[in-house]
């Protein structure tokens, strides 16, 4: 993980330029039209194989531990089942104890960080 500055245009358009397999965002937005808001995303990136996926979730300040992102997790982990996905894991920081306690929630596995490090992976066989 790291910070980034002003996005690239191509970075932006990695983003936006989902693959029903390979590269998968959910969002979860609030209000209509002009009024409508993105209060949290997940998404998934298959690996160099192809076989396995990383997940990322987001949900904004005000709508964390609402069922927010348990809800698009639990959405997206069913599509990249769909998708024939062997497992799918994520990067969490061991001290972001909402994110380890959603991944106890969801059943996922969570690796011991290694020594000196502060990021454990969590993980979920899917077939």
């Amino acid at each position: 993980m790291h910070a980034i500055g002003e996005p690239s245009d191509e970075f932006i358009a990695h983003l936006v330029d989902v693959d029903p397999h390979s590269r998968m965002a959910l969002v979860a937005v609030i209000g209509e039209a002009r009024d409508e808001q993105f209060i949290g995303v997940a998404r998934y990136a298959a690996d160099a194989d192809g076989r396995d996926c990383e997940f990322g979730v987001a949900v904004a300040d005000a709508w964390q531990c609402r069922g927010v992102g348990t809800t698009l997790v639990r959405v997206l982990f069913e599509h990249a089942k769909g998708e024939g996905f062997r497992s799918i894991y994520g990067h969490v920081l061991a001290d972001n104890q909402r994110m380890m306690e959603l991944a106890e929630w969801l059943g996922l596995r969570v690796d011991p960080a290694d020594s000196g490090r502060p990021i454990v992976r969590a993980s979920l066989r899917l077939n």
